[in-house]
Order: C-alpha cells, then sequence, then structure tokens
C-alpha cells in the first residue's frame, strides 16, 4: 500500500507527539495514564466519526490531520478530566474546527475543543490554575523540541511562531516580574501549546514577519494570563486561541500599503 503525501504527514506529526505524550503518561502514575490512553482512543474515534460522516454527506475525503488533533488535544491535559464534557468539546472542535469547512481547519480543531471545554466546564480540569506554583518540568519541555525540530525542518511546523513567543515571554517577564520569564517555558503546557498549537499550520499566520509578531503577541498574553489572573490559569489556550484569531489581522496590517496620490 502506497502512503499519500497527507499520510505521510500524519505519521511526521504522530512521531513527534510521541516524546511529550510518553512523558506525560510516565508523570501521570498508573491510573491517570490509563484514563490519558483511554481518552486519546475516543478523541481519535470521535475525530475520526465526525470526519467520515461529513467526508459521506459532502462527497469528500477525509482530509489529513486527525490522529494529531486527537494527541494534541490529549497532550494540553493537565490530569484527569470530565469524560462528559472531553467528548462534548471533542465534537465541537470537530465539528466547528474542521468539518464545516469542508474538512479544512481554520484554527486547530484540538485548540477550539480545549477552549470550549476550559470556558464550558471550567471545574472540569481541562486548565492546571495556580500554575505559578507548580513544579518546574523541563523534562515535558525538552521531550517536545526534537519532534518540533523535525517538523520545523520538513516544513509543516512555523517556527518564527515559536522564536516569536520566546521573545513575547522574554519581554513580558522582564516588565510583569516575578517569576523569572525563563521559568515560564517550564510550566504548564507552554513548550506543547507553542509548539503544536501556535505554530501549527491551522493556526500561525502566513509570512515569516506576520508570524513572528503572532508568536510575539501568543508569549506575551501568556505571562499576562498567568500573572494578572488570580487564580493563576496556565493561559496557553487562551492566548493561541487569541493569536490564532488576530492573525490574519496582522497579516493584513504588514501587506498593508498607502496609496500615493
Amino acid at each position: 500500500m502506497t502512503m499519500t503525501g497527507s499520510d505521510r504527514n500524519d505519521l511526521l506529526w504522530v512521531l513527534a507527539l510521541a516524546p511529550p505524550l510518553a512523558v506525560r503518561l510516565y508523570g501521570d502514575g498508573t491510573e491517570a495514564a490509563l484514563q490519558r490512553l483511554l481518552l486519546l482512543a475516543v478523541a481519535l474515534g470521535l475525530f475520526y466519526a465526525w470526519a467520515a460522516l461529513f467526508a459521506r454527506r459532502c462527497g469528500r475525503p477525509l482530509g489529513p490531520g486527525l490522529p494529531a488533533a486527537a494527541i494534541v488535544f490529549v497532550l494540553m491535559l493537565p490530569g484527569p478530566v470530565a469524560w462528559g464534557g472531553a467528548v462534548l468539546a471533542l465534537s465541537f472542535g470537530a465539528v466547528f474546527g474542521r468539518e464545516m469547512f469542508g474538512g479544512r481547519a481554520i484554527l486547530p480543531p484540538s485548540l477550539i475543543a480545549l477552549a470550549f471545554a476550559i470556558f464550558s466546564f471550567p471545574e472540569g480540569g481541562f486548565e492546571a490554575r495556580g500554575i505559578l506554583s507548580a513544579s518546574f518540568d523541563p523534562l515535558f519541555a525538552a521531550s517536545c523540541l526534537p519532534g518540533a525540530a523535525v517538523l520545523a525542518l520538513r516544513g509543516p511546523l512555523a517556527w518564527p511562531v515559536a522564536a516569536g513567543a520566546l521573545i513575547g515571554v522574554a519581554a513580558a517577564g522582564m516588565l510583569m516580574g516575578e517569576p523569572a520569564w525563563w521559568a515560564h517555558f517550564g510550566l504548564g503546557a507552554f513548550a506543547a501549546g507553542i509548539l503544536f498549537l501556535a505554530a501549527s499550520p491551522e493556526g500561525a499566520a502566513t509570512g515569516t514577519a506576520a508570524r513572528l509578531l503572532h508568536g510575539v503577541l501568543v508569549g506575551a498574553l501568556i505571562v499576562v494570563i498567568r500573572l494578572a489572573n488570580p487564580d493563576q490559569p496556565d493561559g496557553v489556550v487562551f492566548a493561541c486561541l487569541l493569536g490564532g484569531l488576530f492573525a490574519p489581522l496582522l497579516e493584513r496590517a504588514l501587506a498593508w500599503r498607502p496609496r500615493r496620490g
């Protein structure tokens, strides 16, 4: 059986996401790890079921990106979550993030699903709270780097977004004070969110300059959300969502040229 370009791209994403997923499972403990794996199976089933339903009704192929969307959703979760909320959020992300637009995502479906879950079920465990008191986790952050480097070299990942996010975190962190700006890299889901949501093909702006500004915006927003909110949420999902929504505006702003009389 010959693999298509979409199949190879999906395989590349799965391999890139495998190390951080393994680190998550290792840190979970047996029961939580089993729940995360079971939720991954549910996420895959839901994404493929919705894609198959719309593909059959509209006479089009399933399209790429489904395995990566399911893995990223599970990867971003801090721990066990409410099952009902997860199923509803995954369905919302699949339908309104991808299938309603002909199988082409306007934003990462996993990002839309996570945002829906956090806003609709604030006590469902979908986002870490008190993030500034959480343990610094360099292993999880480091585990995201090899796969992200491969994706950047092969093309699917927008590296200027990641670079801009580092600049944004450094600038906002130095302006707002404690904790040290570099500590944000190892807290919560920062690395996974920046590399696999903000810098994904569905979420990134087009053009190097726009992508760099996009990353600066997302990185700065993460720091502001973490430090300005008394609950100290992780802030990564909300920052990536806002950055993705503003990406077209950044593109238009940089492409604008004044008319000459």
